[in-house]
């Protein structure tokens, strides 16, 4: 992580990171126990976190218009646009306004899903591939470190003092960020013109999936995993209900997720470049089976919140390993575009699976649906797995995009290979402009999410 925090752009655009994630970090939990306090409803909780989660359905859309500016300049506007879409909750007082709440929490999520693209097309132009993977350690171990207090935090702040107090805090780390990315300078930071019809270029993130099957089927993984995961959203109020607990000690549970998930961003790096990108997803989600079947038979509450910490561990280590994968066979003019791609790929199953969950609580036992979902889940950490070992190499040493003008005195004369021990094949030696010595092409740092609802890997995923 050194390395990346070398670089000076970098440690500012952080700032600017580790602001917007300690605002999401207090803020996204509070949506979920203000509905319930208002409601009574553990459904109605799950729904909230459902808006949050819905814009990633025109998800290629949003990445479309990211990408029509240069990504400095779309962070300046954007942040004071994702901060002023908290101010109605200020009038939310009773059941009657939960549509309320559903609005900014959608307002959010049309945030979550933009934002991240236009950073991650702004750390490919600051951070140099070799250090990616350090990049994007750094943000994510700060992300889960998070964890340990920030929804805590959140809760504690709505429980003492209110919605406002929560909403004054994310305004002062938005402002925070704005400063941040306005004080940054990148001249390389343009828009490149459209190269095929615009029909094309509206789906030209879906197409670049698509055709790289490295990124294809550990994508498809994930949103299947996703999709199991949506039913925590409104479980983890139905097992707060079941151990005669108030909705605030979400709190605590996810606090204590936060060990896990601080060791593993700390160690995310490492157990990357050891066994390569696509393993680190199959053991992360292995990780996931396990924690599952541990709360759903846990007998006390003790060890229902101890089940979370394997849960913790795996997240860091998955978004890491997907986000590098992601970053280092994507090209910069379709950031965006294939950024909010994947979030429509992971965000769509569990848009599904949220309104699902969310009536199925009130009429199967929790503990059920943890068995069942274990059970899928470990079914996919499986597939994944035997597809790795028969697949990985081969795709590793394809080129998934053909260079536009604009990038092909940037590309390496052939892709890193992304090979089961982690290690990168051959790279350009074409000298860099920053140090005009022998350097590789510059790519995406951490794919700097905030996390949503820290119970889903996907919203934890997010960040700025």
């Amino acid at each position: 992580m050194r390395q990346a925090f070398a670089i000076p752009a970098f440690r500012r655009l952080f700032v600017a990171l580790a602001a917007t994630m300690v605002a999401d970090s207090v803020l996204l939990l509070s949506f979920g126990i203000m509905t319930k306090e208002l409601t009574g409803s553990s459904g109605a909780a799950g729904m909230a976190i459902f808006w949050v989660v819905a814009p990633s359905l025109v998800a290629p859309l949003l990445g479309w218009v990211v990408d029509q500016f240069p990504r400095r300049r779309f962070l300046i506007g954007a942040y004071p646009f994702a901060a002023a879409s908290l101010i109605p909750l200020a009038w939310v007082h009773d059941a009657r306004h939960v549509w309320i709440v559903y609005a900014v929490a959608f307002a959010y999520g049309v945030a979550l899903v933009m934002l991240p693209g236009a950073v991650i097309g702004l750390l490919k132009l600051i951070v140099p591939e070799e250090q990616l993977v350090h990049a994007n350690a750094a943000s994510s171990t700060f992300r889960e470190g998070l964890r340990l207090f920030g929804p805590l935090l959140g809760a504690s702040m709505y429980a003492v003092w209110g919605m406002d107090s929560v909403i004054v805090l994310v305004a002062v780390g938005y402002a925070v960020a704005i400063v941040a990315v306005a004080g940054l300078r990148v001249p390389e930071d343009v828009v490149t013109p459209p190269e095929l019809h615009w029909r094309h270029e509206f789906v030209a993130g879906l197409t670049h999936v698509y055709r790289d099957k490295l990124l294809w089927w550990p994508i498809l993984t994930i949103g299947g995993c996703i999709f199991a995961f949506g039913f925590l959203e409104s479980l983890v109020y139905a097992i707060t209900d079941a151990f005669d607990r108030p909705a605030t000690f979400v709190g605590v549970i996810v606090s204590v997720q936060g060990i896990g998930a601080l060791a593993g961003g700390l160690l995310s790096g490492r157990i990357i470049e050891r066994i390569g990108h696509v393993r680190a997803i199959v053991v992360s989600i292995g990780l996931f089976a396990i924690a599952l079947a541990i709360m759903a038979l846990a007998p006390s509450l003790p060890i229902v919140i101890a089940g979370a910490v394997p849960l913790g561990f795996g997240l860091p280590v998955l978004i890491v390993a997907i986000n590098t994968l992601v970053q280092i066979r994507t090209p910069n003019r379709l950031m965006a575009r294939v950024s909010t791609t994947l979030d429509a790929m992971i965000g769509t199953p569990q848009i599904v699976s949220i309104a699902i969950g969310a009536g199925l609580v009130a009429l199967v036992d929790y503990r059920i649906l943890l068995g069942a979902m274990s059970v899928l889940v470990g079914a996919l950490c499986l597939a994944l797995a035997a597809w790795s070992r028969h697949h990985e190499g081969q795709h590793s040493h394809e080129v998934p995009y053909a260079a536009g003008p604009a990038e092909r005195h940037t590309l390496p004369r052939a892709l890193p290979q992304v090979t089961a021990a982690g290690a990168t094949g051959p790279r350009s030696s074409a000298p860099s402009r920053r140090s005009g010595t022998s350097a590789t092409p510059r790519s995406a740092g951490a794919r700097s999410r905030a996390s949503a609802p820290p119970s889903s890997p996907r919203c934890s995923r997010r960040s700025r």
